[in-house]
């Protein structure tokens, strides 16, 4: 039988989350004025707040798609218009994660409010959106000793909840997403902790969700290496289509010389272009294309595409394909181990050492990639140096040869029309064409993600078969309450709301036990391991232990609303337009 305690859920309450690094708290009993100000517009009455814990900046919806983002001192630094009404905000170390009346869930950085991400999963209406940090990290040494590629690329695991009308759905460390159908609709977190998370639902009970694995280590280090894998091969799929787009600057604008050359020839071009090499006899009919087609200027653009496009796309390939796949080789070996010796969430060996061998393929792919890379630039500065001797001839300047004539002669007819890079890309040009049968990299990379797909849908089935999602307790209250909320203290669950009729705020203990109450509460909410409490007078300071009352200093406007982090309390009238930062010390 599920345990029970006289409570009520109120189904107007809306969530916000943002997860707390220290306590609010820590010496003595009163509270510093920070900021006190006014916004330009009046705000929705409705309107959300909430903190942005990391970097202390306050986030506040000022209509219902826009989100406004202020220092604690009121300067305002950015907006994000989210593109469909906002229904709610959970913030997480420097981004914050907004759900949206459109179906989507976008992930922003809190820095500058740009956008980072859209999860790619299909909800349907979202109900409930909370971010939680864990204790886990990826502990393997090697692996955290190599060279960083991207700074981003995290170690610890995080987890985004979101639960919409049919599913439970767990975001781990921004890209990883495990759906499991469900009928429950929750509100809000109680318990974060990983494997044993506790919430309230919108039906006046306190669900548990639980994780079941054969090692709790194992399995946060192989979720942590999955994430990681997903992030480098995403990247490299962008870094490919980067390297596509400025490879097509260059061979778009030789193309269209080439054809244009091959328009005033009208012959063989080939066959013409080795007789001007070797002869050095210019057509007549050819001068407007040396003169007034190509010319100077258009010797200097293609001297500057080749130099710029080639040595950038070298450093790319080298930092951001092949280093990559080099990391991704290492860590489905590391998941491979983890695999063999404890597999947590059962995963099939097999299938990782398909997909490791693919990668190891596409590595050799990559480099090949370079190397004919490297080989086409030194062709093509040959190339650009003969036809620098065509246009000084006649530009009437003198001129240097600065070319192999035996080798260039090689490259015209072999690879000029033919080119090695261009097997590697998608491209269709009418005159230069690639070597052989495609050897497209969005297609190797695509095979690799279709297998990796293999392994994660290994993760979804686990989950779908194995996460437990149930009635801890059935909770009720004699009396009518609204904005009802929970958390964790210690080994302690806690819950607190406030009296429909007399506005008193009641903390219980999930088995019934009144903590303390606070007489007139105008809002409340909790930190780490205590509970702030608003009175038109005063804030409270609760924890399972004491209760600690610090007086409000004068303030222009009487205090309605608030929201609470680390270090400070954020204050606004009925109407959200007046506001105060305080700083609390007890």
């Amino acid at each position: 039988m599920p345990l029970k305690t006289f409570l009520i859920f109120s189904p107007e309450f809306k969530y916000i989350s943002c997860d707390p690094d220290e306590r609010l708290a820590d010496e003595d009993g009163e509270v510093s004025v920070v900021h006190v100000g006014q916004f330009p517009l009046k705000s929705d009455p409705k309107s959300i707040l909430a903190w942005c814990p990391k970097m202390n900046l306050l986030l506040m919806t000022r209509d219902k798609n826009t989100l406004h983002c202020f220092r604690i001192r009121g300067e305002e630094i950015y907006f994000v218009n989210n593109g469909a009404e906002i229904k709610g905000i959970t913030c997480h170390e420097k981004n914050f994660c907004l759900s949206g009346a459109d179906k989507t869930i976008k992930i922003y950085d809190s820095s500058d409010g740009k956008l980072i991400k859209t999860l790619d999963q299909k909800f349907a209406d979202i109900e409930f959106i909370h971010w939680s940090s864990t204790n886990y990290q990826l502990k393997n040494k090697v692996l955290k000793s190599l060279p960083i590629i991207y700074n981003d690329i995290s170690y610890n695991l995080d987890y985004l909840v979101i639960n919409d009308e049919k599913s439970i759905t767990f975001t781990i460390n921004k890209v990883l997403n495990i759906n499991i159908v469900t009928k429950y609709q929750i509100r809000l977190q109680v318990q974060s902790a990983l494997f044993e998370q506790k919430y309230l639902d919108d039906s006046q009970r306190l669900i548990s969700i639980e994780i079941p694995t054969k090692s709790r280590e194992a399995y946060a280090d192989l979720m942590i290496l999955l994430c990681q894998v997903i992030e480098y091969l995403e990247r490299s799929k962008s870094t490919l289509s980067e390297i596509e787009k400025e490879l097509k600057t260059f061979y778009v604008a030789i193309n269209r010389y080439l054809s244009n050359l091959k328009t005033e020839i009208k012959g063989d071009l080939l066959q013409d272009l080795g007789d001007m090499l070797l002869t050095g006899t210019i057509p007549d009919n050819t001068k407007d294309f040396w003169v007034n087609q190509f010319g100077e200027r258009g010797l200097k653009k293609m001297n500057k595409l080749l130099e710029i496009v080639f040595e950038e796309c070298h450093k790319k390939i080298f930092q951001y394909l092949i280093a990559p796949m080099e990391r991704v080789i290492a860590l489905l070996d590391e998941l491979n181990g983890i695999t063999k010796w404890k597999n947590p969430i059962e995963l099939d060996e097999k299938d990782i050492n398909k997909l490791t061998k693919e990668c190891q393929a596409e590595l050799k792919a990559y480099t090949q990639f370079i190397w004919d890379l490297k080989e086409e630039k030194e062709h093509y500065e040959e190339f650009f140096n003969w036809w620098k001797t065509i246009v000084d001839k006649f530009a009437d300047k003198e001129e240097t040869n600065s070319y192999s004539t035996s080798k260039l002669l090689e490259f015209i007819h072999a690879n000029l029309l033919q080119s090695k890079v261009l097997q590697y890309i998608s491209t269709d040009f009418d005159t230069i064409k690639q070597l052989g049968e495609r050897n497209l990299l969005s297609e190797s990379q695509q095979n690799l993600s279709d297998s990796f797909q293999v392994i994660l849908d290994q993760v979804d089935d686990y989950h779908q078969s194995n996460v437990e999602i149930s009635v801890y307790a059935e909770i009720y209250h004699p009396t009518p309450s609204f904005d009802m909320r929970g958390s964790t203290w210690g080994l302690q669950i806690v819950e607190a709301h406030t009296d429909y009729y007399d506005k008193t705020l009641e903390v219980w203990k999930a088995n019934g036990q009144v903590i303390d109450k606070v007489e007139g509460a105008r809002g409340f909410e909790f930190s780490d391991k205590d509970m702030v409490a608003l009175t038109k007078d005063s804030l409270y300071v609760l924890d399972h232990a004491t209760t600690t009352p610090v007086p409000l200093p004068d303030l222009p406007f009487e205090p309605a609303h608030l929201a609470v982090n680390s270090k400070y309390v954020w204050i606004t009238d009925k109407n959200k337009v007046h506001y105060a930062v305080l700083k609390l010390v007890l």
